[in-house]
């Protein structure tokens, strides 16, 4: 939602997810959805500690709902988007990358010529594929099915919320439902029956699709259901061995380049962080404000990345639906350390050390501004907007930010020296328009004077420069940004 927040569509999503979603709800496994014995509970962050670290809130937004605000936004930007439309051939090429597409209703073909090609073809990329890119991790566990429906459960669920994740495992069935506020309508996920273990696509009836549902509700057959939509999907822990190809100009992103079980709600979250990853180098190599060297770090940052959050949503499904002791996995973590405290060891940074394996996680509620980290939410004042409160996130739009500890002047004149654009800040508790009432702010970045924290488009820390009294700043800064943008 951070991501979102920079796009300015954190309001209608949050509109969007809290009429139909209660978001502070809870999870339950149950051997039934109604009257059923709680197996165990389970609670997601404490909404109020996580606000301490973020300005966002954790959104509920099913696909349905999701798609239509990206694609308005989108076409707000001036994107053509294409629908019914698929790639029937792509070429790399010297200086860019030959697409062939294909309309689907009309059979009429298309060629294109573009600098550069994002594969966002799932888990059974065609891309993957093509380039040779192999899967690792754990495998495959089967395809689950996902019905949606309408039935008014309100009635029959008394105090069971009917707003949060519900997991079901009995004799007859393993899955679990999400249902909208009101209870009238939600979708189910069926992992296994009493007959299958496994749901190839097209093999279940409505007939069969109506058992499921009654055998996880815990309702007769009497009860009326309408079944809107039966869906199938692979259940799988796997991630692509890299994420380009060989040439450099192909790239895979979202389930062509990961997938991770549902639980958890980790895979389109990752998927949006890779979109968000590759967007801002893209622009910058295609501007020319980088070299296309930049795009190497998108494989270097983003695998590793996928790989830790892979690992996390595998073992909430050893925990909550496998449910295995015997299943090897690692310890789960909390919700608000995989979603804003994973920190980059490599990439498109410039680091004052080299961070270990067990630096890759880090604890969002002990902020700190190590390099490859996320940049910290920390509340500021807008003097020239009325006292107007922001976070430290709102700071980056769309170019890379300096923040500094004194000296404004002349790191202003080092930034306007410089061959990109940067937004630069100087914040204390008496600073203007901006300033840190709380101290806050000085207390987490411990910025002397002279030292800049400098931070890239995606809001991550790049660079902390210490000990530069008595150096050309602009020196500086070209040096960091030559490393960083590979210029």
């Amino acid at each position: 939602m951070e991501i979102f927040r920079q796009l300015g569509l954190d309001d209608v999503m949050e509109k969007e997810s809290t009429s139909n979603f209660d978001l502070d709800a809870g999870m339950l496994i149950v051997d039934r959805l109604i009257g059923g014995k709680v197996l165990a509970r389970m609670q997601e962050a404490d909404p109020a500690e996580t606000a301490k670290i973020t300005p966002c809130k954790r959104l509920w937004l099913t696909q349905n709902m999701f798609e239509p605000l990206l694609r308005r936004k989108a076409h707000h930007f001036g994107a053509e988007q294409r629908f019914g439309t698929r790639i029937v051939h792509y070429e790399e090429e010297k200086g860019g990358v030959i697409v062939v597409s294909q309309d689907i209703a009309t059979g009429q073909y298309t060629k294109y010529r573009t600098q550069y090609l994002v594969a966002c073809d799932g888990n059974r990329s065609a891309t993957r594929r093509n380039e040779g890119i192999e899967w690792n991790g754990p495998g495959v566990f089967g395809n689950n099915l996902s019905i949606n429906f309408k039935a008014n459960l309100t009635p029959y669920l008394g105090e069971r919320a009917v707003h949060g994740v519900t997991y079901v495992n009995n004799e007859d069935i393993s899955g679990g439902f999400r249902l909208e506020n009101g209870g009238q309508r939600g979708f189910m996920i069926v992992a296994k029956t009493a007959e299958k273990d496994d749901f190839e696509p097209d093999s279940v009836t409505e007939r069969e699709a109506r058992q499921a549902f009654y055998a996880a509700s815990g309702m007769d057959e009497s009860f009326p259901l309408e079944i809107e939509s039966i869906s199938y999907w692979t259940v799988a822990a796997l991630n692509a061995e890299r994420y380009s190809s060989e040439k450099g100009r192909v790239f895979l992103a979202g389930d062509a380049a990961h997938v991770m079980p549902p639980t958890g709600g980790m895979g389109g979250n990752t998927g949006i962080q890779d979109a968000y990853n590759l967007a801002w180098k893209l622009a910058y190599v295609i501007n020319r404000h980088s070299s296309a060297s930049l795009l190497e770090s998108y494989t270097a940052e983003r695998q590793p990345a996928a790989e830790g959050t892979l690992k996390q949503a595998f073992a909430r499904l050893a925990n909550r639906v496998l449910r295995d002791p015997s299943i090897v996995h690692d310890e789960e973590l909390p919700d608000d350390t995989c979603e804003l405290g994973y920190r980059y060891s490599r990439g498109a940074f410039v680091f004052e050390d080299t961070p270990t394996v067990s630096a890759v996680w880090q604890d969002p509620h002990v902020p700190s501004v190590k390099i490859g980290a996320r940049l910290p939410h920390i509340v500021l004042l807008n003097k020239s907007r009325q006292d107007i409160s922001l976070s430290t996130l709102d700071l980056v739009k769309k170019n890379f930010v300096l923040l500094v500890g004194g000296g404004l002047p002349t790191w202003q004149d080092a930034s306007s020296a410089q061959s990109v654009q940067i937004d630069i800040y100087e914040i204390s508790e008496a600073s203007s328009p901006l300033c840190d009432p709380s101290c806050k702010f000085k207390e987490v970045f411990r910025l002397g004077i002279g030292e800049a924290l400098l931070v890239r488009p995606d809001g991550l820390i790049a660079w902390r420069g210490k000990g530069t009294e008595g150096q050309s700043k602009s020196h500086i800064l070209k040096t960091v940004l030559g490393r960083i943008l590979g210029v």
